[in-house]
């Protein structure tokens, strides 16, 4: 079920405006994506916790009943072509369709929910997306869909939305590990090395105030491990608790205002 408070915001303001600057470095504007948390198409945001915030999210939702506005986010023009509310929210693949379209975008998306997956699978037919039922550690591998495609002809954007970082443990779930870095550093790098610009976004959730140091460690030596540079934003989520975004770039440079107002650059 989406959340449907601001982290939501946080990640899709960034996905899409990464996504449509990237695009646009291609006259096609064609893009790749590597969409490691697929969730369904669709899907009813639950009921929100107290203290949780929403309203960058209701802000953005509320811009895309109207017409559209000169100057207006990528993501609200996003939101008004899926037709988005908190009953109706699209994950990131749909927002993506309407940004880039759904002709100009290939690569693959993983779910480990048969019924969402199936949703996806739907919604992708005939396209040149491919959903997986599967983790995305099991298609970070050779042949997996969310490699690196060869050769690489067109820009790239690698994004995932774990739960939340963990600094300890492991396990094949939908949170983040510092077990996770090799994986991912791998996998990264054969992006880098395709030679196209590229963004991996790593987006977590209700980071504990000592743990956020914790994951921006684990990003700045996936960052060295990949040769990529990195952008940091962050969100508010309950109490000191962040909702935190890490923007890996290759072979590119973002906008300073490359996303909408209300997000906080840095960490």
């Amino acid at each position: 079920m989406a959340k449907g408070n601001d982290g939501n915001y946080l990640q899709h303001s960034v996905e899409i405006a990464a996504a449509v600057h990237l695009a646009s470095k291609r006259p096609e504007g064609r893009l790749h994506i590597a969409l490691a948390h697929g969730m369904a198409p669709f899907e009813s945001c639950g009921a929100l916790p107290g203290g949780q915030a929403r309203v960058l999210l209701h802000r953005a939702l509320n811009a895309a009943q109207l017409a559209p506005t000169a100057g207006e986010s990528r993501l609200v023009a996003a939101y008004r072509a899926a037709s988005a509310s908190l009953d109706h929210y699209p994950n990131s693949a749909e927002l993506l369709r309407r940004a880039i379209g759904v002709d100009k975008l290939s690569g693959g998306i993983t779910e480990v929910d048969s019924q969402k997956h199936s949703q996806l699978r739907d919604a992708w037919s005939g396209s040149c997306v491919i959903a997986v039922s599967s983790s995305w550690r099991g298609e970070t591998g050779s042949g997996g869909v969310l490699t690196c495609p060869i050769p690489l002809e067109i820009p790239w954007l690698f994004t995932m939305d774990p739960m939340t970082y963990r600094e300890a443990g492991y396990a094949d779930d939908n949170n983040l590990y510092r077990a996770d870095l090799e994986r991912l550093s791998t996998v990264l790098s054969s992006f880098v090395a395709g030679g196209k610009p590229g963004v991996a976004a790593l987006f977590v959730y209700a980071v504990k105030p000592e743990i956020q140091p914790l994951f921006w460690a684990f990003v700045d030596q996936l960052a060295t491990q990949t040769g990529t540079t990195a952008e940091s934003y962050w969100l508010t989520h309950q109490g000191g608790n962040r909702n935190l975004a890490a923007l890996l770039c290759s072979r590119i440079e973002l906008p300073t205002k490359l996303v909408p107002d209300g997000l906080h650059a840095g960490r």
